[in-house]
């Protein structure tokens, strides 16, 4: 299975140097997806994103983290 990295970015990268085993781009999309949604309702107010990064480097996905509002 391929890893995907999901590091946070907001002007600067907080890095994701473990990464996860996943089949694909999909299920790095829904992950991406849960970890904006699980920052997000920590109340954090700064414009942030999380990245979904193949093992190539390639950004497969990019989701906004909610404002503690959005949640």
């Amino acid at each position: 299975m391929p890893k995907y990295h999901f590091p946070i970015v907001d002007g600067t990268k907080l890095p994701d140097p473990t990464g996860v085993s996943l089949r694909n781009d999909e299920e790095a999309k829904d992950h991406a997806k849960l970890i904006a949604r699980t920052v997000g309702a920590a109340g954090i107010k700064a414009d942030r994103s999380v990245l979904a990064v193949d093992d190539d480097n390639n950004e497969v996905h990019r989701e906004r983290v909610p404002k503690s509002g959005d949640v």
